[in-house]
Order: structure tokens, then sequence, then C-alpha cells
């Protein structure tokens, strides 16, 4: 009876595995995520670009698709012109 009981669980378990490699495989097309870091500036790298918050909605954007605001060190950078815009009427920038 236990025996039984444990070879059953064993093989659930086998199918369940084989079952989470299968899925995996074709859900996510097997690629990974790209990698991220932080810099010293407090914005994310990533594969790709660099990526910089939002200081309205702290959100962050690739730096080659953000909405800029001022230039060099002290540029911001927004993800949509509605949140520039929010920032821009409420700061004066």
């Amino acid at each position: 009876m236990i025996i039984g009981l444990l070879e059953w669980i064993g093989r659930a378990l086998f199918v369940f595995f084989i079952f989470r490699v299968v899925a995996r495989l074709f859900s996510s097309g097997g690629a990974r995520p790209a990698s991220r870091r932080a810099t010293p500036t407090g914005n994310a790298e990533r594969e790709g670009g660099t990526l910089v918050r939002d200081p309205q909605c702290g959100t962050y954007v690739p730096k080659s698709r953000s909405f800029q605001v001022g230039h060099g060190a002290s540029a911001l950078y927004f993800c949509s012109t509605d949140c520039r815009d929010k920032h821009v009427a409420a700061n004066g920038h």
C-alpha cells in the first residue's frame, strides 16, 4: 500500500517537472531578460542602452525613448509628454 503510494507520487512529480520544463521552453522562447545594474548616477543600465528614471512618476524608461528637458548633467528624462508637462508646470523647468 505505502510502496504503491510512493511510486504514484514519484511518477506524478516526474510528470510535473517534465511539464514545467516544456512550458518554460514554449512560454519564454528560451530567452532571458536583459541584465540590469545600477550606475553611480542612479540610472539603471541594460543591454541595449541606459534606463533613466522619470522624476514625475518614477518609471524607468530607455534613455533613447525618453522625453528630455535640459542638457548635460542637469537633464531630466520623462516617460511621456504628460509627465514632462506636469513636472514643468509644477517646477517651472
